[in-house]
């Protein structure tokens, strides 16, 4: 049987119009796929950095509504102090480079130091679809330290309840061409230099102390130390990568080391020509009262002289004075020991009464751990007071 001419014209028109509404099915069905699997995969799990592996990461993707981006992902990446520098950039881009690209590119560096930056996912195919994070940079973990230094140092009274006050260091000294710094501290007299607990700041990752030989870590709520001659007491500050330390040796003494216990009155000395002396050797002694050896030591000056005529000629020391160890010996006068005291009386050719106050300048010198009258140079430092000694003498024909 033969199919009419109409029948099969009719037939050929239904398959062809099939077919074009089949193929524009499909081409709107794969439009909307490819918009989907975009915004399903153009995310950033994860946000490596070129220059710090980073403490942690918290990661927020942007909301997208409609296909449409109603909010911005979020990317806080967190790193160790250690990392100073905030110019940062992206490691490495882990999505499909020939369908999405990243801005800025990896390997660009960015500045996080005052505002987030945004990166934007884009489609290699149509920059009308694209999406965005914020990312933020902050630091986290244990602080770092790249100084390793004692900041400062004291006795507090809550720790020290024997002390009236708080005492504070007088010098933290740095000693730059030295493996060892110091810190100074001066207490009042009578102090009990056994037990005394200090109060530690410092520019570093940690402190350690040494009585002994061996450095161990400082405990956090402190302890009691012994600062008595001939002990030492050192402590070491560290930065954070253990490549940086420095010693310092703690000095504990008092600001009069020296005590005199009266004025000296000589006995009378005859006049003479002006030149020749009479000499009172150990006419009387002094104390260590301090907390390191004393050297002799001579005047650094003369002060507040009396004569018994007015415009006596030339304003001369008629009376002179110095220190001595009684031993004789390098070592000088220990804490709690006593020295003695020389004069020397100019035979001068007029008769009355003479006074002078000899001014003794001690200072204490790291290199020996002794307090004599050298002048303050290189480690030799200037932490005590004048001593004064007041001397009277008559001069009779």
């Amino acid at each position: 049987m033969r199919t009419p001419f109409r029948s099969k014209q009719f037939f050929l028109y239904y398959i062809l119009l099939g077919a074009v509404l089949f193929a524009g099915c499909s081409s709107d069905d794969t439009e909307e796929n490819i918009d989907n699997v975009f915004w399903s995969e153009a995310k950033l799990n994860d946000f490596p950095l070129s220059e710090v592996a980073y403490l942690d990461i918290d990661i927020v993707h942007p909301e997208i509504t409609n296909g449409v981006e109603t909010r911005f992902g979020k990317i806080e990446i967190t790193i160790p102090h250690s990392q100073t520098s905030l110019m940062l950039s992206l490691k490495q881009f882990n999505l499909d480079n020939n369908k999405y690209q990243i801005s800025p590119l990896p390997g660009e560096s960015q500045d996080f130091s005052l505002d987030p930056v945004t990166y934007t996912i884009s489609s290699t195919t149509s920059q009308t679809k694209a999406v965005h994070y914020d990312v933020t940079v902050v630091y986290g973990g244990e602080p770092f330290f790249t100084n390793a230094k004692i900041t400062g140092f004291k006795f507090e009274k809550s720790k020290n309840p024997a002390l009236a006050a708080t005492i504070e260091a007088v010098k933290i000294a740095e000693y730059e061409n030295y493996t060892e710094n110091a810190i100074y501290v001066i207490v009042p007299e009578g102090t009990n230099f056994s037990q005394l607990t200090p109060t530690i700041t410092y520019d570093a990752a940690l402190i350690r102390y040494t009585i002994d030989n061996d450095f161990i870590l400082y405990p956090a709520n402190g302890l009691a130390v012994d600062f008595t001659y001939p002990k030492h007491f050192y402590l070491q500050a560290e930065n954070s990568l253990g490549s940086k330390s420095r010693v310092y040796n703690v000095i504990v003494d008092v600001a009069n080391p020296i005590r005199f216990d009266s004025p000296i009155v000589t006995e009378e000395v005859a006049t003479g020509d002006g030149v020749a002396i009479e000499d009172f050797f150990a006419i009387a002694t002094w104390t260590n009262q301090g907390n390191h050896p004393i050297t002799g030591m001579v005047p650094g000056e003369y002060k507040d002289k009396t004569y018994p005529i007015p415009n006596y000629p030339g304003n001369a020391n008629v009376i002179t004075a110095s220190l001595t160890n009684p031993t004789g010996g390098t070592m000088g006068v220990l804490p709690g020991e006593k020295g003695e005291i020389n004069v020397r009386v100019k035979r001068s050719q007029i008769a009355g009464v003479y006074t002078t106050t000899a001014v003794f300048a001690p200072t204490f010198s790291f290199d020996t751990r002794r307090i004599s009258y050298w002048p303050p140079d290189d480690r030799i430092e200037d932490v005590f007071a004048l001593q004064t000694l007041t001397i009277q003498t008559t001069l009779a024909d």
